[in-house]
């Protein structure tokens, strides 16, 4: 939660310093995925786009195990309970240079960055009282680069609405805080798309 209000705070000072340069316009950006940012029209075809994303997931299971024996009685009946818990805070930027403009419409390319972690928390609760618990904590690293193509319609003076799509790359490592759990890494290439809305102050 630091971690957000500290984000919070970063992107209201951008904006505010932002506000107070002209010319340019600034405003807030909320799109899909989930992600909450700033925009800020350095001049009429380059634009910077900071944003933060933030999620949070938890999981609860329970198994329960019954041991019948051949003429149909419970010999016995254990029980197995799972919990999980995850989050993770990103922090991105866009870079938007605008290409062409017909009326209120206009193209772009972006280029884009972006850092997240989150931590895991998984806890399995043995029925056994000879066995004790199992708990597995990991950290997580991401970095995603990606290059999309958009377009941007602006509906008023104070409102615009954008969508945009290109191809993305990232690599990802999990991290075990416990010793002797295995750690992994990995990379991903594939298309990114994202739609959002834009209010103008």
């Amino acid at each position: 939660m630091r971690c957000l209000a500290t984000a919070v705070v970063v992107l209201l000072s951008v904006a505010g310093s932002a506000r107070a340069q002209e010319p340019g316009k600034v405003g807030v950006v909320m799109a899909y995925p989930a992600s909450l940012g700033v925009i800020w029209h350095v001049s009429d075809r380059v634009a910077i786009r900071p944003e933060i994303s933030l999620t949070q997931t938890s999981n609860q299971s329970t198994s329960v195990v019954t041991l019948v024996a051949p003429n149909g009685t419970v010999l016995s009946t254990s029980t197995t309970q799972s919990t999980s818990d995850q989050w993770q805070v990103g922090f991105g930027a866009s870079g938007l240079v605008y290409l062409n403009q017909w009326d209120a419409l206009r193209t772009y390319v972006s280029p884009r960055f972006q850092y997240s972690r989150g931590a895991i928390n998984s806890t399995t609760t043995s029925p056994f009282p000879t066995v004790a618990d199992t708990t597995t904590d990991f950290i997580s690293n991401q970095y995603l680069v990606s290059g999309s193509y958009g377009a941007q319609y602006e509906l008023g003076s104070r409102f615009a609405v954008f969508g945009e799509l290109g191809f993305l790359w990232s690599h990802m490592s999990t991290d075990s805080t416990q010793p002797g759990n295995a750690s992994t890494s990995g990379h991903t290439v594939g298309l990114r798309s994202g739609v959002g809305v834009i209010v103008y102050f």
